[in-house]
């Protein structure tokens, strides 16, 4: 008995030992860091579907083709007196078509398309063009590229007589011209839209419903008379002067949205 009562507190300290040793060689647990490998695994995989939802199908592609041009003619007696420049600027012209384009048909399946620079360069001649001069086709179906879009909305400028004033003039931009014993300055937006199909890159008309037909019938008369004439003391000294110019930047940006206001709604009307 002795001996036994000797030896207990002995063993007991080995077996005490041992046990910590044992808990001390194994490997903490590491359920939790592998439980949340698929937590992550799940989070990777919702990425797809935001992609989807994102690259949704396209009913109709937005090619503006305006640019940051601003144009300043000045026009004399006879055409040897006239005078035209045309003015680089930072007025977001494309910007406002799409924005127009959006209000017009909605947000659903609207995709604008990025044109790169310069693609348009062949298609806007010296002089400029007044119509479709074969170039024009071809240049869309490759900026269209792979987008897939049902149908495709090309905005380009033009050249043609401005409604106001009469005189010829190009794209979007300011023109100061004689009148009577004086002169005035007059802010002009001058534009063609296309509709394309999306396969064949033909040429569609818009909708012929009777909204749409008056559209049509009105897209070549502008805003209420003068509405863009400006104080000649806006007219540039200089062509490059525009481009710092607030007041041509605010009247062209209006007179845009107007037009734009004024003829988009064709492009989307039930027949």
């Amino acid at each position: 008995m002795t001996i036994s009562r000797l030896l207990a507190p002995l063993l007991i300290a080995v077996l005490w030992s041992g046990t910590n040793a044992l808990a001390e060689s194994s490997p903490a647990p590491l359920s939790a860091k592998p439980a949340a490998k698929p937590a992550a695994g799940v989070a990777k995989a919702a990425k797809p579907a935001r992609a989807v939802r994102e690259g949704g199908p396209c009913e109709l592609g937005v090619i503006s083709a305006l640019g940051d041009v601003f144009t300043v003619q000045k026009n004399g007696m006879t055409r040897l007196g006239n005078e035209y420049a045309e003015v680089p600027v930072s007025w977001g012209f494309d910007d406002l078509v799409y924005a127009r384009v959006k209000a017009a048909a909605g947000d659903a399946g609207i995709r604008r398309i990025s044109v790169p620079k310069g693609a348009f360069d062949s298609f806007y001649q010296s002089p400029p063009v007044k119509a479709e001069n074969g170039k024009l086709t071809p240049i869309v179906r490759r900026v269209a590229g792979s987008a897939g879009c049902a149908r495709y909305l090309v905005i380009t400028r033009r050249t043609d007589s401005e409604p106001s004033t009469n005189d010829e003039v190009t794209g979007v931009g300011v023109v100061n011209r004689g009148e009577g014993f004086g002169r005035i300055s007059h802010v002009f937006i001058m534009i063609d839209i296309q509709l394309y199909d999306g396969a064949t890159f033909e040429t569609r008309e818009p909708a012929t419903s009777s909204k749409a037909l008056l559209s049509r019938l009105t897209s070549g008369v502008g805003p209420p008379s003068h509405a863009g004439d400006v104080d000649n003391s806006a007219f540039p000294a200089s062509p490059p002067d525009a481009a710092n110019n607030n007041v041509l930047r605010d009247m062209a940006r209006s007179m845009l949205k107007f037009r734009l206001d004024q003829r988009l709604p064709a492009y989307f009307e039930r027949e």
